[in-house]
C-alpha cells in the first residue's frame, strides 16, 4: 500500500512539474503581434434611417479600409468626439454610449463589416434628441489587423 501511495504521489507531482514547465515556454502564434492600424473619421451627420416608433435609427459609413480580412480577425474601436468648450480640451469618449442625460435615454453602438461600420441608436422612447446631439460631433474609427 505504502508503494502505491508512493507511486501515485511521484505521478502527482511530476505532472505539476511538467504543467509549470509549459507555462513558461513562448508560443509565438499564440503571441504574435502584427502593428499595423488606421484612423478613420467621419462627420455623424443625419441618420439614414429612423424606425416609424422613432425608436431605433442608423447612419453607415462605407470604408474600403475593413477588408475581408479585417472583418475576420481584425478590430475596430469607435469613439465619438467631445468638443472643447470653456471648461474642457476636445477629447475622445470610446463607444458604445448610453446617454441617461436627456429626456429620452438612448444607447449609442456601431457594428463593422467588410466595408462597412453601422452607427446604431435604439431608445425605449425616441432617439431624436440623441440623433439631434450627435448630429454635429465627429466619429473616429481605429482599426487594427
Amino acid at each position: 500500500m505504502k508503494k502505491i501511495f508512493c507511486l501515485c504521489l511521484l505521478l502527482i507531482l511530476s505532472s505539476c512539474a511538467v504543467s509549470i514547465g509549459n507555462a513558461k515556454k513562448y508560443i509565438p502564434e499564440v503571441n504574435k503581434f502584427i502593428s499595423g492600424k488606421k484612423v478613420l473619421i467621419f462627420e455623424f451627420g443625419d441618420l439614414e434611417y429612423i424606425s416609424d416608433n422613432k425608436k431605433y435609427g442608423r447612419v453607415v459609413f462605407e470604408t474600403s479600409e475593413i477588408t475581408k480580412t479585417i472583418a475576420q480577425s481584425g478590430t475596430v474601436i469607435g469613439y465619438v468626439q467631445r468638443p472643447a468648450n470653456d471648461e474642457n480640451p476636445e477629447r475622445w469618449s470610446q463607444l458604445p454610449q448610453y446617454s441617461a442625460a436627456q429626456d429620452n435615454p438612448t444607447y449609442v453602438y456601431f457594428s463593422f463589416g467588410e466595408g462597412v461600420i453601422r452607427v446604431s441608436l435604439q431608445s425605449e422612447t425616441s432617439i431624436q434628441n440623441a440623433a439631434d446631439y450627435f448630429r454635429d460631433k465627429k466619429l473616429k474609427f481605429i482599426i487594427s489587423n
